[in-house]
């Protein structure tokens, strides 16, 4: 079995290290690495699910802690952690790759791309094609060019805007700041604040970091627990 994975989201690298027990999987995405740059909150629910993939080494370096709204965590380490698991299993990720076009091709689909600079096939047979979300809210932003018809989109949750800045902790909270969705304290000394739309308020010292993307309109669905739920009934739905 061939299995395509569109996107280089979470979501795309929890599929892939399913399916790479019944095949080969292949995900293109379109940027240098996948999760950069960082359009999630970093926020773990149930921080025992990470032990089925990732070592204690790797779990350390996210920084856990605990908070009301869940463990907030380095969700750049979260990616690049779980990129190395699924490429270790021998999932083929192709990062700076764009899918062009799709069509039929006998039993299977055939997906064309791009090529990166290094030394790639552009063309791949296809047995099941799966489309998974972009969260980059860029406009102008290139995208992959998908076949509707010819793949399985991984979801078909309500996506809005989410702007998310970062901050020391030692200058949280301001007593200005509107009340966040989410409020993230990791154990690096730093804490995520995330709201709905557009920025709403810029701390007097500034932001460490911000990021802007689409992401579920509920934050329910903003956990890693939560995208492995949608996977796991995902999976189950398709193989059913």
């Amino acid at each position: 079995m061939n299995v395509c994975i569109i996107g280089g989201t979470l979501e795309a690298l929890l599929l892939a290290i399913h399916y790479q027990k019944k095949g080969i999987v292949s995900i293109f995405e379109i940027d240098a690495e996948l999760g950069l740059p960082i359009a999630h909150p970093g926020r773990v629910l149930d921080p025992t699910l990470l032990d089925e993939y990732l070592t204690q080494d790797q779990i350390e370096f996210l920084k856990l802690s605990p908070n009301p709204d869940g463990w907030g965590c380095r969700w750049e380490w979260v990616m690049k952690h779980m990129t190395t698991v699924a490429a270790s299993m021998g999932v083929n990720i192709y990062p700076r790759t764009r899918v062009l076009s799709m069509r039929q091709h006998g039993e299977t689909t055939r997906v064309l791309t791009t090529k990166n600079e290094r030394h790639q096939p552009t063309e791949f047979d296809a047995d099941l094609i799966i489309s998974t979300r972009e969260t980059s809210g860029k406009p102008g932003r290139l995208q992959h060019v998908v076949d509707e018809s010819l793949v399985i989109s991984f979801t078909n949750q309500e996506y809005v805007q989410w702007f998310g800045g970062t901050l020391l902790t030692l200058h949280h909270p301001f007593s200005s700041m509107p009340t966040p969705a989410l409020t993230l304290s990791r154990s690096d000394g730093q804490t995520e604040v995330w709201w709905q739309g557009e920025c709403p308020w810029t701390p007097p010292t500034g932001y460490l970091e911000t990021c802007l993307g689409l992401l579920p309109f509920s934050v329910d669905a903003l956990s890693f627990d939560a995208i492995l739920h949608r996977v796991n009934d995902f999976v189950n739905s398709v193989d059913d």
